[in-house]
């Protein structure tokens, strides 16, 4: 019953958290950094948290937030103006 009652609560949490991720990715410059960088440091924080009460059902769902985060704190680092390339040789 008890993991009846954490699945229900889990999984529009889930969602929700979806849709907050595929909002801060789609948007665009600043803004995407700002919100992904935010956003990405939430979703790492809450997904460690998640992982305290050690249930099957919040271990996963803690894992996936930290999956999230990952992503999202990737796409914060991304630089905006892409015209120097770090990898390639430049002669001078």
């Amino acid at each position: 019953m008890n993991s009846y009652i954490e699945m229900v609560i889990v999984l529009p949490l889930l969602v929700l958290c979806y849709q907050l991720y595929s909002f801060s990715v789609n948007s665009s410059g600043t803004r995407q950094q700002e919100r992904s960088q935010k956003l990405g440091i939430l979703f790492m924080t809450a997904g460690v948290m998640a992982l305290v009460p050690r249930s099957a059902i919040l271990s996963y769902f803690g894992l996936i937030l930290m999956m999230f985060g990952f992503r999202l704190l990737a796409k914060s680092l991304d630089r905006l103006d892409k015209r120097r390339f770090i990898d390639r040789y430049e002669d001078d």
